[in-house]
């Protein structure tokens, strides 16, 4: 995982990591291909070589060739991103983050059902609140 906060992906390392999840492993070449407006090539391996810096990314020697791969699931990516968001521009507040997307999106009904309905269990007191394992 991503040493600390501070790691926290540019716009352009997380187009690597989008081709990456997305390809699963992939060369240098492959990479370069599968990001938006065909980066040079020295500037894909420079991005690869800082993501493995940062513990986003890992790589085995095949032949003559390096191939990448995620170290990182999408999902603690996002994670992480979100805490750094919420340190850097909410003051640690996610009601606040929660509120700024509510206010400024066009959000369906839908939507908002889907957020109510995810904000529930943690309106529930703790004696309502179903544990990891407990049957519905």
């Amino acid at each position: 995982m991503a040493r600390n906060a501070s790691d926290a992906l540019t716009e352009r390392e997380a187009e690597v990591m989008d081709a990456l999840w997305r390809l699963g492993e992939a060369t240098a070449e492959q990479v370069r291909e599968a990001v938006p407006g065909a980066p040079h090539d020295s500037t894909v391996r420079t991005m690869l070589r800082i993501l493995e810096a940062k513990g986003y990314v890992s790589h085995e020697a095949r032949g003559k060739v390096y191939v990448y791969r995620a170290a990182v699931d999408r999902s603690k990516a996002q994670r992480q991103a979100v805490r750094g968001l919420l340190a850097r521009f909410f003051g640690g507040s996610a009601e606040d983050l929660v509120l700024r997307l509510i206010e400024d999106e066009s959000l369906t009904q839908e939507q908002l059902d889907k957020l109510r309905d995810a904000a529930q269990p943690a309106a529930d007191p703790p004696s309502k609140r179903r544990k990891k394992g407990d049957r519905p």
